[in-house]
């Protein structure tokens, strides 16, 4: 009874001790993916630059960003067009917090959600920890102490090793990890924003943006594995829909209209039918939350036309759904101003 019991407080008194060593190391400089900080900050400050005009602000995860040419977009539809489009590993709770910053009365906000924003995303990510312990230090404290639970519960002993690591460097070998720390600085980005050289070949970066939020240099057709089901989603999470409507409705009333619109689907052999009864049911569903001003079978695309994942579209590709993208907005946002 007695080796029980001391067995019970040394495993209580471990964890507490673990549990407080990844306090006190939440914001080591690890290694992550830097760049999606680092976007953030630009495609702000692009929204930014056109403050006090009507703009159409596309946002979502990076289905958007590889998929939308805001540039081509502006011209036909003679108005700012920025692209948004940042990480499909984000939580949908960052992309809103980020994009409802910069948005102003007479805004246009279409969200193009990737199908699994859609689902009941209450755990974290192993993507998603790793870089809020790398860069997205704000996300900690906008966490409710539930989630702050959560979170630290999903450390593994994998990255708590390499926050020590990263830690250790940061206090004594500053040289190690000083790129990393600058990413974090929003006046040196920007100031590298408006002197970069956007690289010919494609690299993952934020620095390989155009003015208009736009992912440069996405050439050719690498992608060969197999895409995500082209019939989801086929339903809304009720903790997503009630979320959705949230943000929907206090866009409103700060003068933001709010759109839904659909990504990519890699598509070859399909059954429309059963496509479209699947979609039938989630526009019903979504017709309480808000308008989706396009169809799936608008931006099904060959294999062909897709860059180096499922998410991401090629130049050519982006070409084609860009111009599917200015028909529906004509349709059935910029149409509705008229009545």
């Amino acid at each position: 009874m007695k080796f029980i019991r001391s067995f019970f407080i040394s495993a209580f008194v471990a964890s507490v001790v673990y549990f407080s060593a990844i306090l006190t190391l939440l914001d080591a400089p690890v290694p992550a993916e830097y760049w999606v900080g680092e976007m953030i900050f630009i495609k702000k400050e692009l929204v930014q630059a056109y403050k006090g005009k009507s703009k159409i602000i596309v946002a979502g995860g990076s289905s958007s960003l590889f998929g939308i040419d805001a540039d081509h977009a502006s011209k036909q539809l003679d108005m700012p067009v920025i692209n948004f489009g940042l990480h499909a590993g984000l939580r949908l709770d960052k992309i809103f917090k980020e994009v409802s910053s910069v948005v102003e009365k007479g805004d246009f906000l279409i969200l193009t959600l990737e199908p699994y924003y859609f689902d009941c995303n209450t755990q974290f990510s192993a993507w998603q920890v790793n870089n809020i312990v790398g860069w997205d230090h704000d996300a900690w404290k906008d966490m409710s102490y539930l989630e702050k639970s959560r979170f630290i519960s999903s450390v593994s002993p994998t990255l708590f090793a390499s926050m020590l690591l990263a830690d250790f460097e940061k206090r004594f070998y500053p040289s190690a990890v000083s790129d990393r720390l600058a990413t974090t600085n929003q006046a040196v980005v920007l100031s590298k924003f408006h002197s970069r050289v956007i690289s010919s070949i494609f690299e993952y970066s934020a620095y390989q943006l155009d003015h208009f939020g736009d992912m440069q240099q996405a050439v050719g057709s690498q992608f060969s594995g197999q895409s995500f089901d082209v019939r989801k989603p086929l339903h809304i999470c009720d903790e997503t829909k009630n979320y959705l409507i949230e943000f929907v409705n206090d866009m409103k009333e700060r003068g933001v209209r709010v759109y839904f619109a659909n990504t990519p689907y890699l598509v070859s052999d399909i059954d429309m039918d059963e496509i479209e009864k699947g979609e039938s049911g989630f526009l019903e569903e979504m017709s309480s939350v808000g308008v989706m001003i396009d169809q799936r079978k608008d931006v099904f695309f060959d294999r062909k036309y897709f860059f180096n994942t499922d998410l991401h579209l090629n130049t050519e590709g982006r070409r084609l759904r860009t111009s599917s993208f200015i028909k529906a907005v004509r349709k059935n946002v910029l149409s509705q101003l008229q009545k």
